[in-house]
C-alpha cells in the first residue's frame, strides 16, 4: 500500500488566522505570523494512472481559490487523533470511490500550520502553542508529514478492558486515563463516576 500527499487550499480566514496569532504572540511574543493550509492524504491499494491521479486530485480542490500560503517557519501538522476516522474522511473517501477511484482506499484531511518567529522556537515553547493549534482528545500532532502514515495504521482490535469503578473509584479511572491516553479532566472523570454510580 502506498500514501500519496495532496495540497489543500489555505484552512484559516484571514479573520481567524489573525485571532489565531493574536493567541500564539500572547504565549510567546516572538511569534511574528502564522499560515495554515490543508493537507490531504490518500491510502492507496496499488498505484493510480494518469487519468485517475487527475480525478483524486479535483477531490480536494474544494474552498476558496488557492492563495499562496507562507511555508517558512516552523511546521506544524494536525491530523485526526491516530487510530481513529474522521466524518470528512468518510464523506471523501465516499466520494472517490463514486467517481471510479476503488484503488483509493481511504482519503484523510489535516491542518498544516506554519509558524514564523524571530528566531527558532525552543520545544517548550512550541509546546505551550499546541493547545490553540488542536484538540488533543480528537486530533494528534505531527512535526513531519512522513510520520502521517500512522494514521493509516492498520491494528487488530485490542482486547476490551474492564475499569473497577466500584472498587478502585477515581484512581482506578485515573489510572486507565494514563494507560488509554484518555486526556480527561478532573471535571469529567467526576461526572462519569457520579453517572456510572448512578446506573
Amino acid at each position: 500500500m502506498a500514501i500519496i500527499q495532496l495540497p489543500g487550499a489555505t484552512a484559516l480566514s484571514r479573520f481567524r488566522l489573525q485571532r489565531l496569532l493574536i493567541q500564539l504572540q500572547e504565549q510567546v511574543p516572538g511569534v511574528q505570523g502564522v499560515s495554515a493550509r490543508f493537507l490531504h492524504f490518500a491510502e492507496l491499494s496499488k498505484p493510480l494512472n494518469e487519468t485517475q491521479q487527475e480525478v483524486l486530485e479535483k477531490i480536494p480542490s474544494y474552498g476558496p481559490a488557492r492563495k499562496t500560503v507562507s511555508e517558512s517557519g516552523e511546521y506544524i501538522l494536525v491530523l485526526p487523533r491516530t487510530g481513529t476516522i474522521s466524518p470528512w474522511s468518510s464523506k471523501a473517501s465516499d466520494i472517490a470511490h463514486i467517481c471510479g477511484l476503488q484503488n483509493v482506499l481511504r482519503i484523510e484531511r489535516g491542518i498544516a500550520y506554519y509558524i514564523q518567529s524571530e528566531e527558532p522556537l525552543p520545544a517548550a515553547k512550541i509546546e505551550t502553542l499546541l493547545p490553540y493549534l488542536h484538540d488533543r482528545m480528537t486530533e494528534s500532532i505531527f512535526r513531519d508529514s512522513a510520520n502521517a502514515e500512522t494514521l493509516f495504521a492498520h491494528h487488530e482490535p485490542a482486547p476490551v478492558k474492564l475499569i473497577d469503578l466500584l472498587t478502585g473509584g477515581k484512581e482506578a479511572l485515573r489510572l486507565a486515563d494514563s494507560d488509554l491516553g484518555l486526556a480527561l479532566s478532573d471535571d469529567e472523570m467526576d461526572f462519569l463516576l457520579e453517572n456510572f454510580l448512578q446506573i
